[in-house]
């Protein structure tokens, strides 16, 4: 029996435990990003253009790398419950700087097409309360990026 066993497990590739390591910073992110953008029923080229680059950006993703996790993301997005699949394993593993940097990444999408619709607002509002981010710190972040009216800093 453990001969059958160490013979399955070792079929398993290493890659597989960096990418669940990596999945809550990265896609987790990715998948919130996603839904952010489908949220107003609408996936606008600005939106996602502005996805790949905030992804590549946070994380130095090389394309292969940024497609796939985009790819990924999207499943997961497809397929997910609620956004407590994502924001549960943020929260566990993320300080609250970096979540805040997760909500910017969210207000710079939605603002990527020159404006905010109320469907992503609704959406920013509700992940961060999942996220423990006061509504201080939210509408802060939204005035910064529509403010700097760009996505790079």
């Amino acid at each position: 029996m453990i001969e059958h066993l160490k013979k399955m497990f070792a079929g398993q590739p290493a890659a597989r435990g960096l990418l669940e390591q990596r999945e809550p910073r990265e896609l987790a992110t990715a998948a919130l990003l996603i839904e952010l953008a489908r949220s107003d029923f609408s996936e606008s080229t600005a939106e996602l253009a502005a996805i790949r680059q905030l992804l590549q950006k946070r994380f130095g993703l090389g394309a292969a790398a940024l497609d796939t996790l985009i790819a990924e993301a999207g499943r997961r997005a497809d397929s997910a419950v609620s956004l407590h699949e994502f924001t549960h394993r943020l929260n566990r593993e993320l300080p609250e700087s970096e979540k805040l940097g997760i909500l910017e990444m969210l207000w710079r999408v939605s603002h990527a097409d020159g404006r905010i619709d109320k469907h992503e607002e609704q959406l920013i509002q509700r992940i961060a309360g999942l996220l423990h981010i006061s509504d201080r710190d939210r509408v802060r972040l939204k005035l910064k990026v529509v403010t700097d009216g760009r996505l790079d800093d």
